[in-house]
């Protein structure tokens, strides 16, 4: 099935420029050349309502993810390094991480994939009554437009996507079309609802249950009720009005994620991150705070650790000056005494955030990617170089966009925060042991061959005991910590709400940048350099520009 998704994806990129050059041609007076058609060009109204659905399904994961065909990361990559959930090793300076032209291909995958397939699909699927096609597309657009908005502030779309009736489209408020996101995920929930004179013939994330993309419409409303609780104050009855209809993605059969295969070859069907890790050597560095966090703040390790990391070494003897370049150096003057600094205990080997150092001869040591989420190994204590594409599952991993577990910590910070239904500790609780389930259960396959490193129930119960405690002493701002803090744990693979979640709630409290002065962060990401230098309504923004519902302070987080 992925090789036939792969072949979709070409044929319509190829078909997307044929049709191009037939509009260009359109406005010519010559009427030669309107009565040449080509034979072998499809016009919109030939097109397959189902290969067209396809592809904005597939390209709703390469902007989410990236892919394996272009050298870019996707937007949760981007989130999880200026999150700390991976190494941030790009720039020591937050403007000099992601850079306008480092925008380009993520921005492409937005419009010029999957908005302007959903848009193109939309008038053919009304035509023909295809209601759950046409949903499905709208979900899938409310979720790019949403993060969007999310990632770079303001950004074109009412007035996008008109060809030649709007070349330079001007960006549109971020709060306006979150309210248009709202709307579409309302319509889509009533198309799911009608019924339609076929159903998608492919579905590759819910095989075409419906009830499921419901779940999800709603989920996706309460994430924009969520981060929008700072700037609305009516947020606070939608949610509970989600939570009284009890239709969200609250059991791990619903969660949304993208599943990949082992195929390594024609196409290449892997987790991206396994492939650019375990290929070609590493391009991605764990994070530091991470690891140490997962590690070594509770009296257990977080019994997702060996799951989430592979250690090529357990202990740090082998490294000198030249593979690991701090290890002989103090700890910065701007860290504090509870900071890590270049190391983490038991050879767990990352990097600190901002280290743009080059790339040392530490293949043979440095931690990499787990099983979960990537497809990579368990780490079974051995210790070996597993720099190698056969090792663990062969990147058959997820992308993992919308969990249960998510929810959970949504519902958890909303009832905290806002005085919505529901016990925020039972939330949290349910959260943690929810996601410990869930990687547990995808890495199991690999776990069992070395079940003495397994975490028993005994260590999840004194892991889940500990945050509880810590929970029930806290304040309010100390409770929203730890429901941050475990909510971040459970995000592993997933920048997106990382993200977003850092820069709402200011937590966690995290490791600073090596550098002490890093300059602002990355309140929003800059606009991509094709989109200034050839829309001339558009102009570059600084890094400090914050998204609307974000009206923390601007020097709220480092």
């Amino acid at each position: 099935m992925k090789i036939t998704f792969k072949f979709i994806q070409t044929y319509f990129k190829k078909t997307a420029v044929l049709f191009g050059a037939l509009i260009a041609f359109s406005g010519c007076e010559s009427t030669q050349l309107e009565i040449l058609n080509d034979p072998n060009a499809l016009t919109p109204e030939q097109a397959d309502i189902d290969l067209f659905l396809n592809n904005i399904q597939l390209g709703t994961v390469y902007f989410f993810e990236s892919d394996n065909t272009d050298n870019f990361n996707g937007v949760s990559e981007m989130g999880a390094k200026v999150s700390r959930l991976l190494a941030m090793t790009a720039g020591n300076q937050y403007v000099n991480a992601y850079v306008p032209e480092s925008m380009n291909e993520v921005w492409e995958d937005a419009y010029s994939d999957v908005l302007i397939d959903v848009h193109t699909m939309i008038p053919l699927a009304e035509e023909q009554e295809l209601w759950t096609h046409i949903a499905y597309a709208q979900i899938l657009e409310a979720y790019v437009t949403m993060t969007l908005v999310d990632f770079f502030g303001d950004v074109p779309y009412f007035t996008a996507l008109q060809g030649a009736e709007n070349l330079n489209p001007a960006v549109d408020s971020g709060a306006e079309i979150y309210a248009a996101v709202e709307e579409l995920l309302n319509t889509a929930i009533v198309n799911l609802n009608k019924t339609e004179l076929a159903s998608p013939a492919n579905d590759i994330f819910y095989d075409g249950d419906e009830s499921k993309w419901i779940k999800l419409a709603n989920t996706l409303k309460l994430k924009l009720y969520i981060q929008t609780r700072l700037v609305d104050s009516s947020v606070s009855s939608k949610i509970n009005a989600l939570i009284a209809e009890g239709n969200l993605i609250e059991s791990s059969e619903d969660d949304f994620f993208f599943q990949y295969s082992s195929v390594d070859a024609n196409p290449d069907s892997r987790h991206p991150i396994f492939t650019d890790n375990f290929d070609a050597g590493k391009t991605d560095y764990q994070s530091n705070w991470f690891m140490n966090f997962l590690y070594l703040d509770k009296s257990v390790p977080d019994p997702r650790i060996r799951y989430y990391f592979y250690r090529q070494e357990l202990d740090f003897s082998e490294a000198d000056n030249q593979t690991k370049e701090c290890v002989n150096e103090s700890a910065p003057s701007h860290f504090d005494t509870s900071d890590v600094f270049c190391t983490v205990a038991d050879g767990y080997w990352g990097r600190d955030h901002g280290d743009d150092d080059g790339i040392p001869p530490d293949d043979a040591f440095v931690t990499l990617h787990g099983v979960y989420p990537v497809g990579g190994p368990f780490d079974d204590n051995s210790g070996d170089p597993a720099l190698n594409r056969t090792f663990g599952l062969q990147g058959a991993g997820i992308s993992p966009i919308m969990m249960s577990s998510y929810v959970d910590f949504m519902l958890a910070e909303s009832a905290l925060t806002l005085g919505t239904t529901g016990d925020a500790r039972v939330y949290l609780e349910t959260g943690i042991r929810e996601s410990i389930d869930k990687v547990m259960n995808f890495g199991e396959s690999l776990a069992s061959a070395s079940p003495i490193f397994m975490p028993t129930q005994d260590n999840i119960d004194t892991f889940v005991d500990e945050v509880l405690a810590e929970f029930d002493g806290a304040d309010n701002e100390g409770k929203l910590e730890v429901i941050v803090e475990q909510y971040f744990t459970a995000l592993f693979g997933n920048g997106v709400e990382a993200y977003n979640t850092y820069r709402r709630t200011g937590f966690p409290d995290m490791q600073p940048t090596v550098l002490p002065n890093p300059g602002i962060f990355m309140r929003t990401f800059p606009y991509p350099a094709n989109l200034v230098d050839q829309n001339s309504s558009v102009s570059q923004k600084p890094i400090s520009v914050q998204v609307f519902w974000d009206n923390n302070p601007g020097d709220f987080i480092d």
